[in-house]
């Protein structure tokens, strides 16, 4: 990964959390000559000094070993071994095992790499091998199916344009930003920050696409370590008695 690429993200982060120079050193107990540096693209840092970057700037564990693998190529490898590129038969058994929507999702990309039939049966055309960003976009049914859809459609967008330079070649993020350019609203999404008050997007209604009624689901992101893999399982999970 280019150095370039780390100095766009780090400023666009710090910019997003209207932090400045200063704040973000403090806050990371490095220089701001170090700050300074690695905005420049004069610097790439090192393990500890990203990591006290990751913790300033917010950055979730979720993408933390996308960022890491493109600015060390090969570490995550050599330190806790090679990760498949694709959800083998038992880990989409168990997958299917699950009896509320669940699918293995990357990010921030938003590849389907597998689903279950409750995923199928709430969002008809987003199965495996399609793009959640795609389908958020292109497809009439999705503001139907996802109650705050302009809410979601405008966070994966933000995870996107901030994210993707960093973890991605510019030609997958190029692709999946020329589909979406087919809604007005996505270049105007694309473009503005995801506000700080729905950083955390921890639960989701979403219509029945033949009854049409709404269900409170609760979200649940978990990343598989063992074996080491690059997706995440993210799950719909109906609310338990007694709690939101």
């Amino acid at each position: 990964m280019a150095k370039g690429q780390l100095a766009v993200f780090v400023r666009a982060r710090r910019d997003a959390l209207k932090m400045t120079q200063v704040q973000l050193a403090n806050a990371t107990g490095w220089s701001k000559s170090a700050i300074e540096k690695v905005e420049a693209g004069s610097l790439i840092p090192s393990l500890e000094f990203v990591g006290a970057l990751f913790d300033a700037l917010g950055i979730s564990y979720l993408y933390r070993e996308r960022i890491i693998a493109a600015l060390y190529p090969g570490a995550l490898d050599r330190i806790i071994g090679p990760s498949p590129a694709m959800p083998d038969v038992d880990a989409l058994a168990d997958l299917e095992d699950l009896p509320y929507p669940a699918a293995y999702l990357t990010l921030p990309e938003c590849d389907i790499l597998g689903t279950n039939t409750a995923w199928n049966d709430a969002f008809p055309g987003l199965e495996a091998k399609s793009n959640l960003l795609t389908f958020l976009f292109t497809d009439p049914s999705a503001p139907d199916l996802l109650v705050e859809w302009e809410l979601v459609a405008h966070m994966y967008a933000y995870m996107l344009r901030i994210l993707g330079p960093i973890s991605l070649p510019e030609s997958a993020i190029t692709e999946i930003v020329d589909r979406c350019k087919a809604h007005p609203d996505f270049e105007r999404m694309y473009a503005a920050d995801y506000p700080a008050t729905n950083a955390v997007l921890s639960a989701i209604r979403v219509a029945d696409p033949v009854t049409g009624q709404i269900r409170d689901l609760r979200i649940k992101v978990d990343k598989p370590h063992v074996p080491y893999s690059p997706w995440v399982t993210y799950r719909l999970v109906p609310p338990r008695d007694g709690i939101g």
